[in-house]
């Protein structure tokens, strides 16, 4: 089944392909909106892939020296490689037009990178604790900040409206959440985590963040104003970097091991439904934590194929409930708690997940005896 991607004034939609070919440790996806398309970034051969219209894989640049992160600045993506290694290529002409090193320590392998409205590119550099700053018009660049509780900074998040860039340390056991103020550098603590060797950072039109990375059991929740615990609402492994796609309020995440990708819609929209027409809605399952049985009910609009399967809190597939072609209706499906083999699981949370068509929902369940 190939991704599709569908353009309108109001969408851009993607699923998931269950046979990508082009892919090699994918690491990065932006959504290049004027060519209606994405673009992934390949650590294992440095290749920019590109998703066309019909869910078609081609080399955007094969060689391109991409093994990270991407960032599309007007008719120009950019990314970083390997030997501290900034390069650009415009979209059209597939011409590379910005190729510079950063000097530095022979460790020095940069990573996330984003830009503000003025010109300049932010890249990190975790081994060194740095961010630098890089103007796109002469190609000059300094250090924007270093050290001061940013322990090998990784995922970058720009935020326009605090006037600071969010970024998340890929460090182990306590993962700090800095912001950085464009203003005078000044780097100042948002939440201390636990997270393993997290990678990406992303943020929601609603002020949610979500937190990914190659160690990490899956992609995490955070509340807008930093308080609470991460939630992990999404199972599964060597997910890096999300990107949000606001049209759809999904994220855009990739699987480093499985040369994969995805689309992950997200639970807090106030989209409105004549905006995105969903082809099933998956209800909360009940009861919820459950002893010996619950139900979980999902609506298919149309003709689909259906796959309904129970994921742990690594992302492994425990169960498979439902694998068919599915009439336009409502369903219910119940679980024992059992794995495929027909042995009684251990207590703890675990998730239902349903793709149709590609698309994916999850549901979180919790087994308590």
């Amino acid at each position: 089944m190939k991704n599709v991607i569908t353009i309108t004034v109001l969408m851009l939609a993607a699923f998931l392909s269950n046979a990508q070919t082009l892919l090699s440790g994918p690491q990065k996806i932006v959504i290049d909106k004027e060519h209606i398309r994405y673009l992934v970034s390949n650590y294992n051969n440095g290749a920019i892939v590109a998703i066309d219209n019909e869910g078609t894989q081609e080399y955007f640049v094969q060689a391109a020296g991409f093994i990270d992160g991407l960032e599309i600045v007007g008719d120009t993506v950019y990314g970083v490689g390997s030997n501290g290694k900034v390069r650009a290529y415009n979209l059209t002409t597939k011409q590379l037009v910005m190729n510079i090193t950063i000097t530095g320590s022979n460790t020095n392998y940069l990573s996330s990178i984003t830009s503000d409205s003025a010109g300049h590119l932010f890249v990190s550099c975790p081994a060194l604790h740095t961010i630098y700053k890089l103007r796109i018009s002469d190609q000059s660049y300094w250090v924007f900040a270093e050290n001061n509780g940013l322990n090998r900074p990784n995922g970058i998040l720009l935020e326009k409206e605090k006037n600071r860039i969010v970024v998340i340390n890929d460090s182990p056991n306590t993962s700090d959440i800095n912001a950085i103020s464009f203003t005078d550098s000044t780097v100042s603590l948002l939440m201390s985590n636990n997270f393993h060797y997290p990678d990406g950072i992303e943020r929601d039109k609603n002020g949610y963040y979500y937190v990914g990375g190659y160690y990490l059991p899956g992609l995490y929740q955070i509340n807008p104003d930093f308080s609470g615990e991460p939630e992990m609402f999404f199972a599964g492994s060597h997910m890096i970097y999300p990107t949000y796609n606001e049209v759809h309020h999904s994220l855009l995440i990739t699987y480093y091991g499985q040369n994969d990708w995805e689309e992950i819609f997200l639970t807090t929209s106030s989209i409105e439904s004549n905006e995105l027409q969903r082809a099933f809605v998956l209800s909360k399952n009940y009861p919820n934590p459950f002893a010996e049985r619950t139900s979980i009910q999902f609506e298919i609009k149309d003709y689909a194929h259906a796959r309904l399967e129970v994921l742990d809190t690594s992302g492994i597939i425990i169960n498979t409930l439902v694998n068919e072609k599915k009439q336009t209706g409502t369903y219910s499906v119940s679980w024992d708690g059992k794995n495929n083999s027909g042995k009684q699981v251990s207590n703890g949370t675990y998730y239902f997940k349903l793709t149709v068509n590609g698309s994916t929902e999850i549901q979180r369940v919790i087994i308590l005896k």
